[in-house]
């Protein structure tokens, strides 16, 4: 049987939902996934920077190999690296010798809206789908059995959680690159949904996650660095630095009682999926 290769596209939270539907796609089908994560433009950052080695999968009594996630190897990030004219587009090429049949990342909410079958896809071997977008429901156990945080990541994350109390809010404002949160999301909401939180408990703090100094220096004149607690860290996401700080933040906000998202973010999905905790997306009427 021919293992299909699935290839990890996108931001974290992206990557994270993908990786979780296909390990639930091979449980479900029976038949191997292969999921390598990639360095490349997004994610400046490897697999095993983030997180403790995934664990291994097999097809019960069998001793074959049923769902790998890992880091490409150096020849399977040239083999996989996104086609595009700067490099001939050859990739393509080489992915089409590889491969009976590939599914590209804008394909599948097309695939999805008209019902296409991916188990019945996945079921013929040899595929590769390149991915930022989940295909298959997956569960939280899912997400935290594949997405361990290596032990620099988890010390990140107590001293972020460390002055968390029982009514400690998450706030999670994408901006930068991300159009549909900031016209979307606007900062008002959250300051107005905030305003609401403290007239129902004056004690609440508020764990502020974001990808931008102005929102979170705007925050802590507005509320004080008593209610409002954030990372010290600058808010980028540009480095392995950054994205390893974005991990800890997402971790942070799942250990709270509940988080206030942006607008087309699965960041703050995720957290929310591995903390079990409600979400409210906070967007314009």
């Amino acid at each position: 049987m021919t293992p299909n290769t699935l290839i990890l596209e996108g931001g974290l939270g992206n990557r994270m939902r993908v990786a979780a539907a296909a390990l639930a796609t091979a449980r479900r089908t029976g038949y191997p996934i292969h999921t390598l994560w990639l360095s490349q433009w997004g994610m400046p950052c490897r697999f095993d920077q983030l997180f403790l080695p995934s664990p291994l999968f097999e097809r019960e009594g069998s001793g074959v190999s049923l769902f790998t996630l890992r880091d490409a190897r150096s020849w399977e990030r040239l083999v996989y690296a996104r086609s595009r004219a700067a490099n001939l587009h050859l990739p393509r090429l080489v992915q089409h010798l590889l491969h009976r049949r590939i599914i590209t990342s804008p394909q599948i909410y097309y695939l999805q809206r008209d019902g296409f079958d991916f188990d019945q896809w996945f079921a013929r071997g040899g595929g590769l789908m390149m991915a930022y977008r989940d295909f298959a429901a997956y569960t939280s156990d899912d997400l935290r059995l594949l997405f361990r945080p290596q032990p620099a990541v988890q010390l990140l994350v107590e001293a972020l959680t460390a002055r968390f109390t029982a009514h400690t809010i998450g706030c999670h404002i994408r901006r930068t690159d991300h159009q549909q949160s900031i016209s979307e999301s606007p900062l008002e909401l959250f300051t107005e949904a905030m305003d609401r939180e403290l007239a129902q408990h004056v004690d609440t703090r508020f764990f502020l996650a974001t990808d931008d100094e102005a929102t979170k220096a705007e925050l802590l004149s507005r509320y004080g660095h008593e209610r409002v607690l954030t990372a010290d860290f600058p808010a980028t996401r540009q480095s392995a630095d950054g994205i390893r700080h974005a991990l800890a933040e997402m971790l942070a906000l799942a250990a709270t009682s509940c988080v206030y998202g942006s607008a087309g973010s699965t960041f703050s999905q995720i957290a929310c999926q591995l903390g079990d905790i409600p979400l409210q997306i906070l967007r314009k009427e």
